[in-house]
């Protein structure tokens, strides 16, 4: 995951980030897929979507965390 990715993914949830640096996306405890899950999922229906509901350019990478979280569990 690169710099931009976390910014993306955790500006707010710093928690999150130092878990990451620490473990690494693979070791992640269930509580925090679960969390970063909820943020990435809330970031891509608010900030992720055109009119037409396709993924905007945010949207398509927070689909790409989506999948990098989702293979953690």
């Amino acid at each position: 995951m690169n710099s931009s990715q976390k910014e993306i993914l955790l500006s707010e949830h710093p928690k999150y980030i130092s878990e990451i640096e620490k473990n690494g996306v693979d070791n992640l405890n269930p509580e925090s897929i679960d969390g970063i899950l909820d943020i990435l999922l809330t970031s891509f229906v608010n900030y992720g979507l055109e009119d037409n509901d396709e993924p905007n350019n945010y949207g398509l990478e927070i689909e790409h965390l989506i999948d990098l979280v989702n293979d953690a569990e």
